[in-house]
């Protein structure tokens, strides 16, 4: 029977794993509190590796260039498990707070240091808070400079930091002056004209574990791969607490018991791999009639 359920799922459609790597602090602005904080990155870390391990998941890991570069023996982890290695930026900040050149620096930066600790060249990026807007489209340009082939900054919904809510939900090929590029956007559902966050990250530990099992089979009715995300933190509940306004606390210390059980019964559930292969296999299906308008607007 067990043996059946496998075969039944490994005929599914894959959805994408993704993970953004960055120790629980980085995405704090309080600069004190970062400078000083415990360096915990590998307790959540190995945890997640050896859960995905067991269900014998490939993902992509997005390497914050601070993170990489005080760890390096952990990106070489990651790497040599199989795991897809991608850009998640420099420093844990907004992008569309940047200057376009401070952009430039600071991603080539940090992919310089990923692609010399993997020896392979970074063209996946995703960026912090998915802050790719309406105010930073000029960032994919950038990054099409710097030798990226496919991005997943894009989040078609309406948030108080990010997102674009009316971004289509399909893989999109991107034209600019420099070049082309593909934008997979992290997964949502339309619900009475509002895109519901599929799965990932805070929703992910604030839903119920039926509302993301029912997100992922709607979306696998449509043909539609899940681009999931989570973070190395998420898996270590032990992280120290710090004082955070009532947003910043709602998205990062609720429901951090919950994450290991859902995430096993995700894996067991769903079939899933790298976001390079799943953009792969949905290349022959990426809508190219929107994007255009989308760096002018």
């Amino acid at each position: 029977m067990f043996k059946q359920k496998e075969r039944q799922k490994d005929l599914r459609l894959k959805h994408a794993f993704t993970v953004d790597v960055e120790d629980w602090y980085h995405g704090i602005a309080d600069e004190k509190t970062r400078a000083s904080a415990e360096r915990r990155l590998d307790y959540g870390l190995g945890r997640l590796l050896d859960i995905l391990a067991e269900y014998e998941v490939k993902g992509t890991f997005y390497w914050l260039g601070p993170a990489a570069v005080e760890h390096p023996y952990l990106v070489r982890q990651v790497a040599d498990a199989g795991h897809e290695i991608g850009c998640h930026g420099w420093l844990h900040e907004l992008v569309y707070t940047m200057s376009p050149q401070r952009f430039r620096e600071e991603t080539r930066k940090a992919c310089d240091a990923i692609a010399n600790l993997t020896g392979k060249p970074i063209i996946s990026y995703r960026a912090p808070y998915f802050s790719i807007t309406r105010k930073s489209l000029w960032a994919l340009e950038i990054l099409i400079e710097l030798g990226f082939q496919y991005d997943s900054s894009i989040f078609p919904v309406r948030n108080w930091r990010y997102g674009i809510p009316n971004f289509p939900r399909q893989p999109q090929q991107i034209d600019t002056p420099s070049g082309s590029i593909y934008e997979l956007p992290v997964s949502v559902r339309p619900i009475f004209n509002y895109n519901l966050p599929v799965s990932g990250g805070s929703y992910f530990r604030l839903y119920p574990y039926s509302i993301t099992q029912n997100n992922f089979l709607a979306l696998e009715q449509q043909g539609l791969p899940v681009v999931f995300y989570i973070h190395p933190w998420e898996l270590d509940p032990d992280h120290p607490p710090v004082p955070l306004n009532w947003k910043e606390r709602l998205t990062h210390y609720v429901n951090f018991h919950s994450t290991t059980p859902k995430l096993r019964r995700l894996l067991a559930e769903f079939s899933f791999a790298p976001l390079g292969d799943v953009f792969k296999n949905s290349q022959t299906r990426v809508a190219n009639n929107h994007p255009s308008p989308s760096l002018t607007n």
